[in-house]
């Protein structure tokens, strides 16, 4: 059957979006019909499955004593601590009830979910990781977020095989690193952006191979640089003692001064290593994906992948997760699963179908928080024909008699989860943090809104009553509370309020680093605003000839249109509304590789 591009209308969003020829051989090959939701509303969507850092104190269901949760006290369902959770004195087919045909799908599912229990955090053959979530086999870290194999990490998101490592973002292979974003394979590095093999550095973007450096952008394989000018080692060490990072005030002007010469240097449109056929940004090792970001090692034949996917195959809105995984559709933290569509956190399992939460299972449609099951809907077991017959009917179902949602939203078969089923309001899910929305703005929506309890914690110390120098804090500071400098004002799940731990003061005196007058929360949402959001835009390439367009950059070299203006256009992830100098691949490689 010959396939053609198609215009839509987005059912949410009221805009245009495009159907591919492959998208539709995508759809026939798994049997669920085309979206009727645009790319970027399907990825919200997604994203408000998915908990960000908000962490509460409740009590056991189950056993009763006080543990850490990632869902808050005013859910209606029940929470299990970890070790409960995976005990053998409950099984989940005990909450299996038969198909309604009288309801909608959505309706049932959101009924099991009340009843069977969730799981307070998530931490596998981890020890001693406090106030985290997401780990895996990792030891001794404090406020960190889907690390793998790493130690002694705090106030971290995916820190993967790192250690001894604060206030770091999706890195790898990382040692003494403290402000590391997106940077692999360092040693004793400051505040590093999209940087590898980079050691006593502080301040770089997009350097490789990089050691003795300071405030430079776009440098491979070079010592005893400041802002990207060469000194000799002595000069260097001589230059350097004037930016004492331990002094805050120095800090800031070191900040500003970074960001300033960074805007100065063109920057490459998107940044992808070692790919062949590919469009978004932040992707390495991978070919034939489209509208692609931030995506691991492997990845094959996809399309708006977002965040995740090593050795993902042949498929289709994925977020957070895909690993080791083939024929996925709509789906958000599947690991390691076949054929799984229209679910969330599933893996180790085959064919399934509306799932939340379940472990080594297959044939599986509208089921919770099941292990080692086969052929189950709603949590209850049928032989395989029985499952099969049951199956067709319920697809044909949920066509007869859709989900409608409190904005007239129609959720047939093949659209992923409504938004109110979700267990969490919008300000607590990862989609606040790439399409930020106020209060009032989420409510408009459609959204559910989270609005924080009074703490009973006392302010002790304004933010500016911190210490300027690291050298004359003494260990008193460990008793003070502090008044987070955006003082709740910022839309980044601010707490208002925070402590400084003692393996963080440690660090700070090691890495000679000013301590931060901002609370966690508000350091990783400062972070966040560095890394460029999951969208595409088109636009030429801003080389001019022998200056960039904004006449902020003198070209060094003579580039293939000589004097002439770049023809080039690509889609890039930094919109033209940015302060940004973008270049194409053969302008940037002409002036820096």
């Amino acid at each position: 059957m010959e396939y053609k591009s198609e215009n839509k209308i987005c059912q949410n969003c009221k805009q245009d979006f495009i159907i591919e020829p492959e998208d539709f051989k995508f759809y026939e090959k798994i049997k669920v019909p085309p979206p009727t939701w645009c790319p970027e509303c399907r990825l919200v969507r997604r994203l408000c499955y998915r908990e960000n850092r908000s962490l509460y104190k409740i009590n056991c269901d189950s056993c009763k004593k006080e543990i850490i949760s990632i869902y808050n006290k005013e859910n209606s369902f029940l929470v299990y601590c970890s070790d409960c959770w995976w005990k053998d004195s409950w099984d989940a087919t005990d909450y299996g009830r038969d198909y309604d045909f009288s309801r909608s799908f959505f309706e049932q599912f959101k009924d099991l979910l009340k009843v069977v229990p969730f799981q307070s955090i998530f931490q596998k053959g981890s020890i001693d990781c406090f106030y985290s979530n997401g780990n895996t086999r990792s030891k001794n870290c404090v406020l960190c977020f889907d690390g793998y194999e790493s130690i002694n990490c705090y106030n971290c998101q995916v820190p993967v095989f790192s250690k001894d490592s604060i206030d770091s973002d999706g890195v790898l292979n990382v040692d003494h690193v403290y402000e590391n974003l997106n940077s692999n394979s360092g040693y004793n590095t400051k505040f590093i952006y999209f940087s590898d093999e980079c050691i006593d550095s502080a301040f770089l973007f997009n350097c490789v191979g990089c050691s003795n450096c300071f405030g430079c952008v776009n440098l491979r394989n070079q010592k005893y640089c400041i802002f990207n000018k060469q000194y000799t080692k002595e000069e260097y060490k001589k230059e350097i003692e004037r930016w004492n990072l331990g002094n805050y005030k120095i800090l800031q002007k070191a900040k500003e001064e970074f960001w300033k010469f960074y805007y100065q240097i063109p920057r490459k449109f998107a940044y992808i290593k070692n790919s062949v056929n590919i469009s978004g940004d932040d992707i390495q090792n991978t070919k034939n994906c489209k509208n692609c970001f931030s995506v691991l090692r492997g990845v094959e034949d996809c399309k708006f992948i977002f965040l995740g996917g090593l050795l993902l195959k042949d498929s289709i809105d994925v977020t957070f997760g895909g690993d080791v995984s083939n024929l996925l559709y709509e789906v958000n933290g599947v690991e390691h699963s076949q054929r799984c569509f229209l679910s969330r956190g599933c893996n180790e399992s085959t064919d399934i179908i509306y799932s939340d939460r379940v472990y080594f299972c297959n044939n599986l449609f509208g089921c919770t928080k099941l292990r080692n099951k086969s052929y189950c809907i709603l949590n209850k077991q049928y032989t395989k024909e029985e499952y099969e017959e049951l199956v067709f009917k319920i697809t044909k179902h949920m066509n007869d008699m859709p989900y409608i949602d409190s904005k007239g939203r129609v959720y047939k078969y093949g659209e992923f989860f409504p938004y109110e089923l979700s267990s969490w309001s919008y300000n607590e899910t990862q989609a606040q943090n790439y399409f930020p929305l106020t209060k009032e703005e989420a409510i408009k929506k459609g959204f559910k809104w989270y609005d924080e309890k009074e703490r009973d914690y006392k302010i002790t110390k304004k933010s500016e009553d911190m210490p300027d120098d690291i050298d004359i804090v003494s260990d008193d500071i460990l008793n003070e509370v502090f008044e987070c400098a955006h003082k709740g004002e910022c839309n980044q799940q601010c707490t208002n309020a925070f402590r400084i731990l003692p393996n963080e003061l440690s660090f700070h005196r090691q890495m000679k680093v000013a301590l931060s007058r901002l609370c966690p929360n508000c350091r990783y949402g400062e972070r966040l605003k560095i890394k460029n959001p999951p969208k595409l835009w088109y636009r030429k390439c801003m080389c001019n000839g022998v200056e960039s367009s904004n006449k902020e950059y003198k070209n060094t070299i003579k580039h293939d249109h000589g004097d002439n203006p770049c023809q080039n256009e690509f889609k890039t992830a930094i919109s033209d509304e940015r302060k940004e100098i973008v270049y194409c691949e053969k302008c940037y490689q002409a002036e820096f590789i």
